[in-house]
Order: C-alpha cells, then structure tokens, then sequence
C-alpha cells in the first residue's frame, strides 16, 4: 500500500483514500484487501493519474467478473455482472486509461505493489469527499482518508454482510470523535 501511494505521491496525483485502507488509516481492525481510491475528476490530474498508473504497470484482472454499475429510480447505485462479449474481453485486455474520460479509470487494477482500485465517483466524487477527508501522516507521506461519515454512509446504503464489523467499529470511531468535539 505504501509503495502505491508513493508512486502516486511522485506524480502529484490527487485523490481520496477509500473504501477498507481508509477504515484502517483512521485505526478500524480491518483485512485491508485492495487499495481504493477517488481520484480528482480534472483532466491535468487524470493525466498524472495515466502516468502514475503506467509507472505501475497497471492492467486490469483479466478473470475479474464483468459488469456495470446501475443507478435506481431512487438513486443509488449497484453492481450489475453480465455474460462478456468476445468484444468486451478484447476491451479488458486492450484497456487504456483516458484522462478526457474519467470512467475509463473506473476498474480494479493488478499493478507491480498490488491490487488498485480506482473510484472516479461511487463512493462520492473527489470535490465532495476532500473537505471531509482526515489528513493521516503515513511515514512522512500526507494522505487523505475518506471521513468515517463517508465510510458508514457507502458501507449501510445498501448494506453487504462483510461489511456489518466494519461499520460497527466506524461507529465506535465516530463516537470518539464526536466526544471531542
């Protein structure tokens, strides 16, 4: 994870820390898995996102499951998977990000120091989640960590049975905050 974020760090990328790591930045017991990420939308900063990930070696999983995300009349969004077209295999292998076209990052990326997952706007766009967002020193290097407010909001809207110890600790974290306050 560290090696990730320094390489995105070097290319001056600016983005919001998600997802699981961001639970574990702000001190939640938890498997880490992949490292998730909200980039900034503006086409500079995808530009230096496209350089970092090259420097990563950055393809997507060729057995990763295929699928689309699907907005509901009441908003939210969920995970569709469907049977790939031999076009839609192509595509995966073939993929390139394009900074004029921030979805094109949107995947679940192998790179040389692990599992990357790019976030463009399901967990909230970069202009909504920074404001919010914790600074976390981690070994001299300034991260920002999605708000645990973020967190519960993503992990109980709706709610997937991995998830309920996460969101438990995040609300005992919550509290802790809010005592401070």
């Amino acid at each position: 994870m560290r090696a990730l974020l320094g390489v995105l760090d070097r290319h001056d990328v600016r983005y919001v820390v998600t997802g699981s790591v961001a639970a574990l930045l702000l001190g939640v017991a938890v498997d880490p898995g992949d490292l998730d990420i909200t980039p900034a939308l503006e086409r500079d900063n995808l530009a230096r996102l496209a350089a970092a990930l090259e420097k990563l070696a950055a393809h997507q999983y060729p057995d990763e499951p295929f699928g689309r995300w699907e907005v509901g009349d009441n908003g939210e969004r969920r995970w569709v998977e469907f049977e790939p077209s031999a076009a839609d295999r192509q595509a995966r292998a073939s993929w390139q990000p394009d900074p004029d076209d921030a979805a094109s990052f949107d995947h679940l990326l192998k790179t040389v120091h692990g599992a990357l997952d790019v976030v463009p706007e399901i967990a909230g766009t970069y202009a909504e989640l920074r404001p919010r967002a914790h600074a976390v020193d981690l070994d001299g290097l300034r991260v920002y960590v999605e708000s645990v407010s973020d967190q519960l909001t993503t992990l109980t809207i709706p709610r997937r049975p991995k998830d309920a110890e996460r969101v438990r600790e995040l609300r005992a974290l919550q509290r802790q905050f809010a005592s401070r306050s």
